[in-house]
């Protein structure tokens, strides 16, 4: 049996926070791995520095020496965001032994004289911020790993924008250094500043903050032509009916407006949302409510359906507004994805009764609802109720 990769966490104390097992298997280590930082804490050791290609250099741990003894030197927690988790995506379990110290998070919300009890850890080294979006509106404490590409002052720019309160902001340098540094100040006074690459950014929110609700918007809030909007209440039917989940890959064909494309990103905003509409007038709109409301994880199309579909992601919810035509061309190329949850929305009987002819066929089982709302408006000093016209809602599963 080969000796296990042993992945050793370095706290901010460096050598001393070092547990005597740690101590034992870097002792023994016929190489050690690591990056510059760490590895000048061990002089005598035989080195492999990671820097660049980190991910081609674990793989080559699949055909190491079986007899030899290799460690890897990590910050903190290394199976937090760390080698230890990507290493373990390489190597069997039992390949693998993972030493943890105290994670840089950890360490910072100590230093600030912070508990973390009801803080959420995350990391925006190399991954998409709409995460970070999505946990600032949901945990009143949130501790971001950062990298030198989403500095603290891009963050704090786009956790501005997607409504975020400007809380309180407290940023480590280079934790656990000599010349590590600390600022307390509020989100928008990171805005245009520089911090050194090696930072942790803590989200502070006040007494009494409440996770922000998730919001059907009033039609008003949103850039649209002519009044060609998925209206306010036929929105909430629509997302009811996707049960959409937080990972959820999304396509939103004939986005119009783009106000489905972005509440289907508020709910799914661990995953991402791919508005495709053809209008030009239309995409302007979308962009346009994308920055008005800070949404990260919508990604916009130009282009007809079922065409402008060939190279997206396999999506497991689809959402059709608006079909130009193809309907039948655009539910055969949603056919090929079994499981995936489907609503579609219908002005015109006649095009409904083709969509759900063509569900039916398929196996699909649709549920078909008519939807008509009257709203309340001012005569003489009473109030009428006026009619809205009816929509059609089809809602279905893939099923091959």
């Amino acid at each position: 049996m080969s000796e296990p990769v042993v992945v050793i966490g370095v706290g901010v104390d460096g050598l001393d926070s070092l547990t005597p097992q740690a101590k034992s298997h870097i002792a023994r280590a016929d190489q050690l791995w690591g990056s510059e930082r760490l590895l000048g804490l061990f002089p005598n050791a035989k080195k492999v520095i990671l820097s660049k290609g980190i991910a081609a250099a674990l793989e080559a741990l699949k055909r190491r020496n079986e007899r030899e003894r290799i460690v890897l030197l990590a910050s903190g927690d290394p199976g937090f965001f760390g080698l230890g988790g990507s290493l373990l995506k390489i190597l069997p379990p039992d390949e693998v032994d993972l030493i943890p110290q105290v994670s840089m998070l950890q360490a910072a919300f100590a230093r600030a004289k912070v508990a973390w009890q009801d803080a959420h850890f995350t990391s925006a080294h190399a991954r998409p911020l709409a995460e970070v979006v999505g946990l600032a509106k949901r945990f009143p404490k949130l501790g971001v790993l950062t990298d030198p590409r989403h500095t603290p002052a891009l963050i704090a720019e786009k956790l501005l924008a997607a409504g975020i309160p400007d809380c309180r902001a407290v940023i480590f340098e280079n934790l656990g250094e000599a010349d590590e540094a600390m600022s307390d100040a509020s989100l928008s006074a990171l805005i245009g500043k520089s911090f050194a690459d090696l930072n942790v950014l803590l989200l502070l929110q006040a007494d009494g903050w409440q996770p922000a609700p998730f919001l059907i918007r009033p039609d008003a809030a949103y850039a649209h032509r002519n009044g060609l909007i998925t209206k306010a209440d036929i929105r909430a039917l629509c997302l009811s009916r996707l049960a959409l989940r937080e990972t959820d890959t999304v396509w939103d064909i004939g986005a119009g407006s783009g106000s489905v494309s972005i509440e289907m990103a508020e709910q799914a905003w661990r995953g991402r949302v791919f508005a495709v509409e053809k209008n030009l007038e239309n995409l302007g709109h979308i962009r346009e409510n994308i920055a008005r409301f800070g949404i990260l994880n919508v990604e916009v199309g130009g282009g007809e359906a079922p065409s402008a579909l060939n190279n997206l992601p396999v999506p497991t919810a689809v959402f059709i507004g608006g079909s130009g035509g193809q309907l039948e061309a655009i539910l055969e190329t949603v056919n090929q994805f079994a499981g995936c949850r489907v609503v579609a929305t219908f002005a015109v009987l006649e095009n409904m009764l083709t969509a759900f002819q063509w569900m039916k066929t398929a196996g699909w089982n649709p549920s078909l609802t008519q939807a008509q709302f009257s709203y309340g408006s001012s005569i003489a000093e009473g109030t009428r109720l006026l009619p809205s016209n009816p929509v059609f809602i089809l809602s279905a599963d893939v099923v091959l």
